[in-house]
């Protein structure tokens, strides 16, 4: 009897451990854009010009790409339903693109061909008001906003950007080193010479500026995603981009806001590059790189491994997390 119950609770501590779902989307694509709508509607953006669409939970997938794009680089996604969304590309030219019959037909909302621009994230704070931002061409950063939904694009007053050090510069690695948190709340993520943190709370009319205990110095280095738990609670993660072993300390959080930030996390998750963290509840935190990832299942006060390379990852509103990463792979995470 006590051998059955030993063999039960080993069974049950294996069952309790999560794992990825892992899809054939029939694409080579480099997918650092996702948007999780739901279980059941996802998309995908990456290099290519590629766009994917799931409405099946991720047993198909649709390729909605948008036409003569190859040569762009989709580095970010917002969608708003099964429908309707938005792509922002990469470098040169900086474009968007706006849909709202499920990819059949892309209308672009906004052109860049500026040198030295290079479009890293969007995000918007419902469903008519958006920013994104572009690293600096010359000393300050360049923002643009929507208020009807991404179909027209303005440019904030060049009075009103934040001014960066030389070689200083966001990471279009995830989609998610800008993202917005209520009303007029709004953070950018920078690395390079230093790992700053860009806060506005009036739609980016004005900016505080601080910094994270993280990994910086070198252009590879940095700050590269973050999630809040609430307004006040949140980690932000990165390091160095080109190996694990490169990187120092990786992980940081805030119980203030976003104004100040110490470094936590314990062995497991320290050390090792993350390009996107995310919560999916308020205890329960995922990260991910190219080469693994981890979840923590305390708010972040201790981590396990999670195996499994991604990119990326998007939460839906009904907790469904979904991850993309390189050669087209999209997966949805189960815990048994």
């Amino acid at each position: 009897m006590l051998i059955s119950l030993a063999v039960l609770a080993i069974c049950e501590g294996i069952k309790a451990q999560p794992y990825w779902e892992n899809f054939e989307t029939s694409s080579e694509a480099s997918l650092r854009g996702l948007h999780a709508i739901s279980a059941k509607v996802c998309w995908a953006s990456g290099s290519e010009g590629t766009v994917l669409r799931t409405r099946d939970g991720g047993k198909t997938w649709e390729d909605v790409s948008v036409p003569a794009s190859q040569e762009l680089q989709f580095r970010d996604i917002h969608a708003f339903g099964a429908d309707t969304a938005l792509v922002l590309s990469a470098g040169l030219p900086a474009l968007i693109y706006y849909t709202s019959d499920g990819g059949k037909n892309w209308l672009r909302t906004y052109e860049n061909n500026d040198a030295g621009i290079f479009f890293d994230a969007m995000d918007f704070w419902d469903q008519q008001r958006g920013i994104a931002f572009s690293d600096a061409p010359g000393n300050r950063l360049v923002l643009i906003e929507t208020q009807d939904g991404g179909k027209s694009w303005q440019h904030l007053p060049e009075s009103t950007l934040p001014k960066v050090a030389t070689g200083q510069g966001g990471f279009a690695a995830s989609g998610t080193c800008l993202r917005t948190l209520g009303p007029g709340k709004v953070i950018i993520w920078l690395g390079g010479p230093e790992a700053t943190v860009l806060l506005s709370e009036d739609y980016g009319r004005t900016w505080y500026k601080t910094s994270a205990p993280l990994d910086h110095g070198e252009a590879s280095k940095g700050i590269f995603s973050f999630a809040f738990r609430n307004e006040k609670e949140g980690f932000c993660t990165g390091g160095d981009y080109r190996a694990d072993s490169l990187t120092g300390f990786n992980i940081a959080r805030t119980t203030d806001g976003g104004r100040s930030w110490f470094v936590s996390g314990d062995e497991t998750i320290l050390g090792r590059y993350r390009s996107c963290i995310a919560y999916l509840n308020k205890d329960t935190l995922l990260t991910v790189s190219r080469n693994s990832g981890n979840y923590s299942l305390d708010a972040g006060e201790s981590w396990n491994e999670l195996e499994g390379g991604f990119y990326t990852i998007s939460v839906a509103k009904d907790g469904a997390a979904w991850a993309s990463g390189p050669a087209g792979s999209i997966a949805l995470l189960h815990f048994p």
